[in-house]
This record gives C-alpha cells, sequence and structure tokens, in this order.
C-alpha cells in the first residue's frame, strides 16, 4: 500500500514538473508538437502581420492623338508659260510727192529708201503676223492680198509663202502721187480695226493691233479733218497703239509736234534719217512691247 501511494506520489510530482515547462523548453527538448494541444501552448497572440500597402495603379491620361504626318509640300504653282503676243499690223506709207526728194547718204529717193525698209521688216515678220499696207497721198490705197480676212488682214506666214512674197512685190511697184492727205488717212486706218471678232482677239491678248504712220510731210489741209478729228477717232479706238515716224525730217520741225500728239505714247514717235534708221525703227514699232510697270 506504502509502495503504491509513493509511486503515485511521485508520478503527480513529474506531471506538475511537466506543465511548467515553457513551449520554447518544450520544443528544445525535443518534444514533437502534434502532441501539445494548440490552446496550450498560446499564452501570446501574435499579431497578424499588415496586409501589404495597395498598390495604386496610375491613372493612364489620356494621351493627345499624334499630329497627322506632315502633308506633302506641294511645289508652288508655276506661272503659266505666256503665250507670243502677234500683231495685227496696219503700215501706212505715205506715197505724196514729196517722197520723190533725195534721201540722205545718195541712196536714192525717199520712196525707193521707204519701199526697201519696208520689205526688209516683212522679211523678218513672224509667220503668225497679220498684216496690211496701205499708201496715202490724195487718196488712200490698199496693197490688196489673197486670203486677206474680213478686215483685210492676211497671215503673213512662213518664209518664203506666198503671201510675204506678195506683199513684198506689191511694195516694189508702190508710185509718188498728188498731196498728203495725212489727217483723213490715219482716221481710216483706225476703222479697220473695228471689226467685232478682231476686237475679241485684242481683248483677250491674243492679238494686240497697232497703226504705223510713216510721212515727210505734214497733212495739206485739202479734206475736212483736222489734228482734233484724228485725237477724237483716237479715243474710240483705245486698244490699239499709234506709232509716228517723220522720214527724212527733225525733231525740231514744227509739224513734227503734231505726229508725236498722234502717238499713242511719246517713245511711240520718233524720226529716221535714213533707211538704215526707218528699218530699225518699223521693226521695234510694230512689235509688242509690255506696258511699264
Amino acid at each position: 500500500m506504502v509502495m503504491t501511494v509513493r509511486l503515485v506520489a511521485s508520478a503527480f510530482a513529474g506531471l506538475v514538473s511537466v506543465c511548467w515547462l515553457t513551449a520554447g523548453q518544450v520544443q528544445a527538448q525535443g518534444l514533437e508538437q502534434d502532441i501539445i494541444s494548440e490552446e496550450g501552448t498560446q499564452f501570446v497572440t501574435e499579431p497578424e502581420p499588415p496586409p501589404p500597402p495597395a498598390v495604386e495603379e496610375p491613372v493612364l491620361q489620356p494621351q493627345p492623338a499624334p499630329p497627322p504626318p506632315p502633308a506633302a509640300r506641294r511645289a508652288p504653282p508655276s506661272e503659266p508659260a505666256k503665250r507670243p503676243r502677234y500683231p495685227a499690223v496696219v503700215i501706212l506709207l505715205d506715197t505724196s510727192d514729196s517722197m520723190l526728194n533725195r534721201a540722205p547718204g545718195g541712196s536714192g529717193t525717199l520712196l525707193l529708201a521707204a519701199k526697201s525698209a519696208l520689205k526688209q521688216v516683212v522679211e523678218g515678220m513672224s509667220d503668225q503676223t497679220r498684216a496690211q499696207i496701205w499708201a496715202f497721198n490724195t487718196r488712200l490705197h490698199k496693197l490688196k492680198m489673197p486670203g486677206e480676212t474680213r478686215s483685210g488682214f492676211v497671215r503673213v506666214g512662213r518664209p518664203g509663202s506666198r503671201t510675204r512674197e506678195r506683199l513684198i512685190q506689191a511694195i516694189d511697184k508702190l508710185k509718188t502721187a498728188g498731196g498728203t492727205n495725212l489727217y483723213q488717212a490715219i482716221i481710216r486706218s483706225l476703222e479697220i480695226f473695228a471689226e467685232r471678232r478682231d476686237q475679241a482677239a485684242y481683248r483677250s491678248g491674243e492679238r494686240f493691233p497697232v497703226l504705223v504712220v510713216i510721212s515727210d510731210g505734214e497733212d495739206w489741209g485739202k479734206s475736212r479733218y483736222t489734228l482734233d478729228s484724228v485725237l477724237k477717232a483716237k479715243e474710240k479706238f483705245p486698244l490699239v497703239t499709234v506709232n509716228t515716224i517723220g522720214f527724212n525730217i527733225s525733231r525740231q520741225d514744227k509739224w513734227f509736234a503734231d505726229l508725236c500728239r498722234i502717238a499713242t505714247h511719246p517713245q511711240g514717235c520718233a524720226p529716221a534719217g535714213d533707211r538704215g534708221q526707218l528699218q530699225a525703227i518699223l521693226e521695234s514699232f510694230y512689235r509688242y512691247r509690255p506696258p511699264a510697270s
């Protein structure tokens, strides 16, 4: 009996001793975790680790639309090619008796010198030039050509063309006679440019109308026309450029001032002393010159 009590006491003491062991000692002594109840070992509650901070997702800002691709550079518009302007020229040649006077330099009469210069001008005309030639003294006489338009113009044609040759032959046949009916001849010549179809070409710039007057003397005063009559007639044809040449006269001659009043522009009036000068002035006066800017 005494033996039994001792055994029980000894066993109880061992049990108490085991109960005072800490959890760390239990582990140190190699006790298995699964033999101890979970409630018996959690004397201190470990705080749960805080959750990881929430990562704010960046707010995507709306991106601006990409710029449009650069437009292909357009080449600057090229200027339209300027069309050549061809003349519709009327040449008015004085064939009064005074043109029988001797030309300077011993080259025959004034008429022969004038005809020589005029033939050279016709030879050098562009094939697109429309021309007509008139001679005036007491009367006005036109050198008629085949293929004339309603208003009397002929296209000169290529070098050596029949029209060009016929013009030259007609110039050769010109003769002098009578007085100088200058004012009437100019007024009648201006009326040549009144043809409606020709006017359309002048307004569009396809053709430029020009009247060139060659004379060696003043109007002889035998008609009802005066200088004022000529100036009023010019106002009716503002598109026509009138150029005047005083042949074998000087700028100091009294009536040369009247020729310059008839000319459209001051530079469109000039004296010619001989055949060479006359040809050069004729060629410059029937060609197109753009207006001064």
